[in-house]
């Protein structure tokens, strides 16, 4: 796959994380207002993503405190990742570049985390985050690819 592709392959992985989250963003905001409401994505009572997004997880990533201005849905932090990532990709500086690779390892780590306390902390399973968490990983994945191609062209 040539860069072009490449491009086309990282915008389209972030759209498609961009719609995952702000459906994410749906559940959550709805499953706070109404508690009785069910989302497509409840399936079973250990699979049931209204109540991961509505967990204290779900905000912060669990880490920020209470009040904070920074304790924002977590689907709200992936959307600004995925337009990051669509902006990035547009250039092919090998800076920016290092720097999409980088921010795109820190999301796949972030996912590593978020996954953790799905599966060991809340003991529940999320369709829309493990959803999340491939796109992320494929975001990675294509742009290193797109590294390892504008490295080869500095050369």
């Amino acid at each position: 796959m040539g860069k072009k592709g490449l491009d086309r392959a990282i915008i389209s992985a972030a759209i498609v994380g961009i719609l995952i989250s702000t459906y994410a963003l749906f559940v959550e905001m709805t499953a706070e207002a109404d508690p009785e409401y069910k989302a497509y994505c409840d399936l079973a009572e250990k699979a049931s993503c209204s109540k991961v997004l509505t967990s204290d997880f779900s905000k912060g990533f669990g880490m920020v405190s209470k009040g904070s201005a920074l304790e924002l849905p977590n689907c709200i932090y992936g959307i600004v990742f995925y337009c990051l990532m669509i902006i990035m990709t547009t250039y092919d500086d090998l800076t920016l570049v290092r720097l999409q690779f980088l921010t795109a390892v820190i999301s796949v780590v972030t996912c590593g985390y978020l996954a953790y306390i799905l599966l060991f902390v809340l003991r529940d399973f999320c369709v829309v985050c493990v959803s999340t968490y491939f796109v992320n990983g494929s975001i990675a994945a294509l742009v290193y690819r797109k590294l390892k191609y504008v490295l080869k062209k500095c050369r």
